[in-house]
């Protein structure tokens, strides 16, 4: 299953001028987020453990993983089964992540790298959701 992919952000709407790594920031703060809890695929685990170490200490890029070992997309193969679980309700179709990182993040959107974000208030945001409960949209 994928979640997201960088490719359908920088069209249409995209910024001019502004590079396409710009599109997958969003991603990449979602997936180092989910390595830092553990919740790393298994290939990832298996055959890429220094890559996995250097990006949950912020030495590597999540944006430069994203690109070099995920080709900008954001897939099921990314995660643990608990990452999954997670992605599934709050990154999914009905799922409020987009909306979470416009809210806080809106100025920074599609224009700025990952190191213009403040990782903190990132995790601060996804934490309080994950802690919540509360990962889709109500449906009326």
């Amino acid at each position: 299953m994928k979640y997201d992919d960088a490719s359908w952000h920088y069209g249409n709407d995209f910024p001019a001028g502004q590079p396409q790594e710009n599109g997958g920031t969003h991603i990449a703060l979602f997936l180092r987020w989910c390595f830092i809890k553990g919740w790393a695929g298994e290939f990832y685990i298996e055959e890429e453990p220094e890559a996995l170490a250097r990006v949950i200490s912020g030495e590597l890029s999540a944006t430069e993983f994203l690109f070099s070992y995920c080709d900008g997309k954001l897939t099921d193969d990314d995660l643990s089964d608990e990452g999954n679980v997670f992605a599934q309700q709050y990154y999914g179709k009905d799922g409020l992540y987009l909306q979470d990182y416009a809210d806080h993040f809106q100025s920074l959107m599609y224009v700025a790298p990952e190191s213009a974000h403040d990782f903190d208030t990132f995790c601060a945001m996804l934490d309080a959701r994950f802690e919540s409960g509360i990962l889709v949209t109500t449906q009326l």
